[in-house]
């Protein structure tokens, strides 16, 4: 299957680290005209450099995507630099461990601003420029634990079920002109999970790769943690003219974890 983005201008939110840097080198080296967005400098400048390896040098936005005049100023951005924008690809989010009921206010608060939040102000601030492209496409990353919550990350969980919500209720609001999906990943090998995993370092699992291993076998079928780059090739499908006829949908991609748990 031949897929091209040549000519398509795509905003990938959260695009420094992950499936978000994944995504953004995919489309890049698929033709996209890319720009990215998040907060830290490091991390943009790295991915930066990786994109302009792939095609054409990343427009780079930093700034906070939970405040909404920071995202607006984005999508203005990249609308002055590039004259549109046909694609958003939301990927902005956090997840914390141990997080319980007994979990605080402001840590809800906190966890809804950044993984739910961050995606509704950020396409409210993309639809007008995705709608006069007549092309428009908005992928939210969620994940399997928006549907098929496990204990102990209640906040998270209860974050990705919205986006889920919110994504199909887009796919109505803006057909039959932009298609809205949703992809649910779980035990995909980012920074975030390796963060996560820091606690878990123990005697019998004395590494990071140790534990990632040892939560693999026990919870995936396949046996592995995903790549980004796996989860970037769904996210490049949806975004090309194979997925035009294909909106709110929510897409595992989960190695078998999913129906393993249920």
């Amino acid at each position: 299957m031949n897929i091209d983005l040549t000519g398509r201008v795509a905003l990938v939110a959260g695009g420094s680290k992950g499936i978000g840097r994944a995504v953004a080198l995919e489309f890049a080296r698929l033709g996209a005209r890319v720009a990215i967005g998040a907060r830290g400098r490091e991390a943009l400048e790295e991915t930066e450099a990786e994109i302009t390896v792939e095609g054409e040098a990343p427009l780079v936005f930093q700034g906070d995507l939970c405040v909404t005049a920071t995202v607006e100023k984005m999508a203005e951005t990249v609308a002055g630099r590039y004259g549109k924008i046909d694609m958003l690809v939301n990927n902005v989010g956090d997840s914390v461990m141990g997080h319980d009921w007994r979990t605080s206010d402001a840590e809800w608060a906190a966890m809804l601003e950044t993984s739910l939040m961050s995606a509704v102000r950020c396409s409210r601030a993309a639809i007008p420029y995705l709608l006069k492209s007549q092309y428009g496409r908005i992928i939210n990353i969620s994940s399997v634990n928006g549907h098929q919550p496990p204990a102990g990350r209640v906040d998270y969980n209860a974050a990705k079920a919205a986006v889920l919500a919110f994504s199909k209720t887009l796919s109505l609001e803006l057909a039959p002109t932009i298609t809205v999906n949703s992809i649910c990943p779980a035990r995909i090998d980012t920074p975030l999970w390796r963060r996560m995993a820091e606690p878990l370092v123990d005697a019998a699992t004395p590494t990071i790769d140790a534990v990632l291993d040892a939560i693999a076998k026990r919870d995936v079928p396949m046996a592995r943690f995903g790549r980004p780059a796996e989860v970037a090739a769904l996210a490049a499908f949806l975004a090309s003219d194979h997925g035009a006829w294909i909106t709110g949908v929510a897409y595992n991609i989960d190695g078998g974890y999913t129906k393993a748990s249920a």
